[in-house]
């Protein structure tokens, strides 16, 4: 987009479009460029012309992509984009903003993009293209959330709000039956009350108990554990969560106000049902 207009089609409403970007490196240096015939001053900073200088493709957020956009500009050794800058890697994941503004009234400055530079790649003719994309380009974990009848958080986490120490029940291990068996001593909760809980040891990894049985005072877990556990240790268990509005899940925790799901959703089939 270049700020002429050869069918005289701007106007006091329409105002007269151009684009300007400002992109920060990690080493602070900013670098401000103006999609124009001649430098732009908008706020007090200059943006300046870059020979072959092109914004491509603003593509904002469709079906869950990431937006993204493209900048293809000339390189040179002493220009703007410094040829032993691109080859240093200083570019590299550099934040890019870009802005709409009419020339008529440089007032007027509308954000139409941000990110940052994703990928590059750079010739011996002196184009560099800067491949841009969204912040969410450098998420670690993509978040969604699902609508399901299960509560959709953990047992003690902030959403649950359930205080753990409050459930925590001191134990000594009695004796290791087999690979996924033990037994502990004088525990009064009832059948399946540990169920989906964990067994805390003074160091390594927790244990995920599969079955309470009270009157044998058997402990059955989901992953062989008699090789970290042993007679006589002492350990804290912890009770399980089906993630339901039920006896084994929020009733038993009284905790039914925070329940994170949506019980009366019977899934995607029985939503997409006609009647």
């Amino acid at each position: 987009m270049k700020d002429f207009s050869p069918l005289a089609i701007t106007s006091a409403t329409v105002g007269f479009p151009a684009r300007i970007c400002a992109i920060t490196r990690a080493d602070g240096t900013v670098i401000r460029i103006a999609e124009s015939d001649e430098p732009v001053v908008v706020d007090g900073d200059t943006y300046s012309v870059i020979p072959g200088l092109k914004i491509m493709g603003v593509k904002h957020t469709a079906n869950g992509e990431t937006p993204s956009t493209e900048i293809i500009a000339v390189h040179a050794v002493g220009g703007i984009f410094n040829t032993q800058d691109i080859e240093a890697e200083l570019f590299d994941s550099a934040v890019v903003q870009i802005w709409m503004i009419d020339r008529l009234n440089l007032s007027r400055k509308g954000l139409l993009f941000t990110g940052s530079i994703s990928d590059l790649t750079y010739d011996t003719d002196n184009l560099v293209t800067f491949e841009v994309r969204g912040p969410s380009i450098g998420a670690k974990v993509v978040m969604t959330r699902r609508r399901s009848p299960m509560c959709g958080t953990d047992l003690f986490s902030t959403l649950c709000g359930v205080d753990k120490t409050s459930y925590a029940v001191s134990a000594t291990v009695a004796s290791v039956i087999d690979q996924f068996n033990f037994t502990v001593s004088g525990l009064a909760q009832a059948d399946s009350y540990f169920n989906q809980g964990l067994v805390f040891k003074a160091a390594g990894r927790p244990i995920r108990i599969a079955k309470w049985v009270q009157s044998t005072q058997t402990i059955t877990a989901y992953l062989p554990c008699n090789r970290i556990i042993a007679a006589g240790m002492a350990i804290t268990m912890y009770p399980g969560c089906d993630k339901t509005m039920g006896a084994s899940g929020c009733g038993k925790f009284s905790n039914w106000p925070n329940f994170q799901g949506e019980p009366h959703f019977l899934g995607t089939a029985a939503a997409a049902q006609t009647v």
